[in-house]
């Protein structure tokens, strides 16, 4: 990865593999895209196609910028790769602006689109629905008294219980405001996209990160209430607060 992409991104590029798909880089200038480990080509990254042995003998470079590998509308790679890697042969050269490559994000249907929390979540939670109280309700079904949140089980399932009021979430996400500095008082979704909405259009590093750790810890908290219903076992708030960190940083 280049060295002068801006800090927010390198947070971003950086989290696992789980998000690593999903940005695409839409070329200005070729400068600030890695030609071979960033995915540019709508194809991912080329690294994934050509080995780096085989970068190095053409004498490329493996930190070349997508600007390095074309000369007057032309690939610098040997001809012969057109042939030995298929899908170099449907990529047209690059007509290069003043702009500045831009990092953005593919949703659901595989299409470009600025970075939001509500994209990452979106990709993230479990596509099967969430059969808490609140939507067994909808269903008609009476008899949803005794479902109770499998976290705490003491307060009927929900989700603004599970993600806002459960006492087993609140001691996550107290350690997560703890240690990255930025208070939540959200008493359901309503409140939680209140406070969000600030920082919706704003890619300054802090904000950005901000942005993915709500992602994460919305998503570990479920995560955790899919173990214990499927009983794959039981981790400390602790212990989730370890992998939202890590995921983020």
């Amino acid at each position: 990865m280049p060295t002068n992409v801006s800090w927010g991104w390198c947070k971003l590029l950086g989290m696992r593999e789980v998000l690593r798909g999903q940005f695409v880089h839409i070329i200005g200038n070729g400068v600030h895209t890695s030609a071979w480990f960033d995915d540019w080509s709508g194809k991912g990254p080329l690294i994934n196609i050509v080995r780096r042995r085989d970068i190095i003998q053409a004498d490329l470079r493996l930190s070349d910028s997508v600007a390095d590998i074309v000369l007057n509308d032309v690939w610098l790679w040997p001809s012969d790769w057109v042939d030995r890697f298929t899908v170099l042969a449907n990529l047209a050269p690059l007509s290069f602006s003043n702009n500045m490559d831009v990092v953005k994000w593919k949703d659901l249907n595989g299409i470009p689109c600025e970075f939001s929390i509500a994209h990452v979540w979106e990709y993230l939670r479990p596509r099967a629905s969430q059969k808490t109280q609140d939507m067994l309700k909808t269903w008609e079904i009476r008899d949803v008294n005794g479902i109770t949140c499998p976290l705490c089980n003491k307060v009927p399932d929900s989700h603004d219980h599970l993600f806002f009021t459960c006492s087993y979430a609140a001691q996550v996400w107290s350690l997560v405001v703890r240690h990255f500095d930025f208070p939540i008082n959200c008493y359901g979704w309503r409140d939680f996209m209140l406070l969000l909405s600030p920082f919706a259009n704003r890619n300054i590093a802090r904000f950005v990160v901000i942005k993915l750790l709500f992602a994460a810890s919305v998503y570990f908290v479920w995560h955790e209430r899919n173990r214990k219903v499927f009983k794959k076992g039981h981790r400390s708030p602790a212990q989730v607060y370890e992998t939202i960190y890590s995921t983020v940083v």
